[in-house]
């Protein structure tokens, strides 16, 4: 652990960390990281999510002009509108992928530069304002940074999942809890989030460290799922959630409350202000 009063920069997952169940930032917790910021820490939103989705939440928290998507696929200046890094997912295994989740009756929507794109499967009411392609072949010259899988059929999924694990280039970032946890008849749809195999929030974090000359002990990080493990192994200072996975919790350096109580808010006020 670093001293955490020399930080310079803060990476802060975005679902289950710095949201609460209503996928909401409170003001409780902008207060805290606008003073952060205003003391010259960096603060950067690291999330699976869409790059359109990311950089909403990064301007309501006026947050840092860049941020981290796609469970590290792509690094983004939104206030520049300018790739600062980006990991990309070949054509032809989204091909391969779309016409799967088209054969076994799959919600698929994939993470492009500024939209979310999909087939016309829904069983997600998250994603139900992507952009609706019927031929795969309209975005063959797209920029793909993440394949996004939805079902509420437990078995489907399970053999979805085989079926990426035969893919050499693919992996699987991150699954829904419900999914992890065996939950057969769950309420919510199971989800996968899948990237290149070398894509990770660790590897993206890692590469904006380098570029801006900051030490990985300058770093702290706040996460709450197991896709958050490679972003705790390349920071200084590791924070999980009260709510956070099991296997994250075991390698944190600090737990602090849950997403429903500020924990992010309440722990940078102790430590870091």
């Amino acid at each position: 652990m670093g001293n955490l009063k020399n930080i310079k920069a803060v990476f802060l997952d975005v679902d289950g960390t710095l949201t609460n169940g209503n996928k909401q930032i409170t003001e409780a917790t902008k207060i805290p990281i606008k003073a952060i910021k205003d003391k010259g820490i960096y603060i950067i939103l690291c999330s699976g999510r869409s790059n359109r989705d990311v950089c909403k939440y990064s301007k309501e928290l006026c947050a840092s002009d860049y941020t981290i998507s796609s469970n590290g696929a792509q690094i983004y200046n939104c206030k520049t509108n300018m790739n600062f890094y980006k990991n990309i997912i070949e054509y032809n295994e989204i091909k391969e992928l779309w016409e799967y989740c088209n054969k076994h009756d799959l919600e698929l929507v994939l993470n492009v530069e500024d939209e979310q794109i999909g087939n016309n499967i829904f069983c997600s009411n998250m994603y139900k304002n992507r952009t609706i392609i019927r031929n795969i072949e309209e975005i063959k010259s797209v920029d793909i940074f993440q394949i996004i899988i939805n079902s509420n059929n437990y078995y489907g999924m399970k053999e979805c999942e085989e079926y990426i694990a035969s893919k050499q280039n693919l992996k699987i970032a991150n699954y829904s809890k419900d999914y992890i946890n065996k939950e057969i008849n769950s309420k919510e749809p199971y989800y996968i989030f899948i990237n290149n195999k070398f894509v990770d929030k660790g590897t993206a974090i890692n590469k904006f460290l380098k570029s801006m000359n900051i030490k990985k002990e300058e770093t702290i990080c706040f996460g709450d799922r197991i896709n958050d493990i490679a972003m705790f192994k390349n920071c200084g200072n590791t924070v999980a959630m009260k709510n956070a996975d099991e296997e994250l919790k075991k390698i944190a350096d600090y737990i602090t409350l849950s997403n429903e109580e500020d924990g992010v808010a309440e722990f940078l006020k102790k430590y870091i202000l």
